[in-house]
């Protein structure tokens, strides 16, 4: 036996049951996506058991597509929360990176504070920020806008510059449940959650940084802007491609912050689109699930490419 033959022996029964793992409910799924399988139909009970006789080819996908309203609604606002959440994350990750790199007294206690959110469970994370902070009555939300009308109010009864504060309306505060703003709380809550991950990754890489460019740097002029755009930013763009590539893989499946924050009333994704199809029409939820992998897969593409950019630069 060769040298390369027994590793390959030893290693086939568990890339065999990866595979399995992995072939075996995406085949189902995509057999599912090309039959019409109907948990709940009295008028056709053929249709409730997955049947090879209840096939019905790409019919399917073309309900998904040309029929189910919100399809579109929920890849494009997918986009929207994944593309948001990973910039605020980015930008935010590296102010805090370069911000807790210096050397001041507790450093050490900052860092581990604010790492802290990330291990935060996504349910009771939505639920904090949904109740807590964004309530416009009883969170911290409605009490800070509260708190700003009574001193206008006040400052509305001071002779002299009472009447400039009697222009100010009342400030109303939002309601983030509402259809209009549920997306912008999902993107507030995950944007808190992720970016001490980002920073980790960026405070780590920066521990690697040449310090002899940025003494020369010094010497030359060059200012704490010009420092971070020529030779922070360059030196950290292989880990701002990879916080981006993890971050759209994660996000992208997000569940738990739209439904307890908006029930997906006008804030839905593809999973929660998926998971209302799934609980009576399985076939349209294949067929969604099938286009979510392929929506998956061209965003890691795009994504490789950029970080496989990066890495030979």
């Amino acid at each position: 036996m060769s040298n390369r033959t027994l590793p390959r022996l030893l290693q086939t029964p568990a890339v065999v049951l990866l595979l399995m793992w992995m072939l075996v409910p995406l085949s189902m799924t995509l057999f599912f996506s090309f039959i019409r399988y109907v948990l709940n139909n009295l008028r056709r009970p053929e249709w409730t058991s997955p049947d090879i006789a209840n096939w019905r080819g790409f019919g399917n996908y073309e309900y998904v597509l040309y029929q189910a309203k919100d399809f579109w609604f929920a890849v494009q606002n997918s986009l929207f929360i994944v593309g948001s959440v990973i910039f605020l994350t980015v930008v935010f990750g590296l102010a805090i990176a370069v911000l807790v790199n210096r050397t001041f007294p507790g450093r050490g206690i900052v860092r581990v504070l604010f790492i802290s959110p990330f291990f935060v469970m996504p349910a009771v994370n939505a639920v904090l920020w949904i109740n807590m902070i964004l309530d416009p009555v009883l969170g911290l939300n409605g009490l800070a806008i509260e708190g700003i009308n009574n001193t206008i109010s006040t400052l509305q009864n001071l002779p002299g510059i009472g009447s400039f504060f009697a222009l100010w309306p009342e400030i109303e505060p939002l309601s983030f449940r509402a259809t209009q703003t549920s997306a912008y709380a999902v993107i507030i809550m995950v944007t808190w959650q992720w970016t001490p991950f980002a920073a980790l990754i960026f405070m780590t890489s920066l521990q690697s940084e040449d310090q002899q460019q940025k003494e020369a740097a010094i010497l030359d002029g060059a200012g704490v802007w010009a420092q971070f755009m020529h030779l922070t930013l360059p030196h950290l763009a292989r880990p701002i491609a990879i916080v981006v590539m993890i971050q759209a893989i994660f996000h992208l499946s997000l569940y738990a912050e739209i439904e307890i924050v908006s029930r997906g009333n006008g804030n839905k994704n593809l999973p929660y689109l998926i998971g209302e199809f799934a609980s009576n029409n399985i076939g349209a939820a294949s067929a969604t699930g099938i286009m979510a992998v392929i929506l998956a897969n061209i965003v890691a593409i795009f994504l490789l490419r950029i970080i496989g950019k990066s890495l030979m630069d």
